[in-house]
């Protein structure tokens, strides 16, 4: 989680200014806030739900070739 932090920040941050200058500064959050909503979708839809499910578990799971959806079931 620490990377995925570090190049959103760096993506942010190589982007805002040319960003702004083209679509303004309304355009620009809302095209931030467009695409924190598609990834927060994505990640419910993609990372499964591990509470209260044991490591042996996930990993008997993942070693029977289970979809990664299905690993918190």
């Amino acid at each position: 989680s620490t990377t995925t932090n570090w190049v959103s920040n760096m993506i942010i941050g190589a982007t805002f200014l040319t960003l702004l200058d083209s679509i303004g500064a309304a355009g620009t959050f809302w095209l931030y806030t467009a695409l924190n909503i598609a990834f927060v979708g994505i990640t419910f839809w993609l990372i499964p739900e591990t509470k209260n499910v044991t490591l042996e578990h996930i990993e008997r799971k993942l070693m029977a070739g289970e979809k990664l959806r299905n690993i918190g079931v």
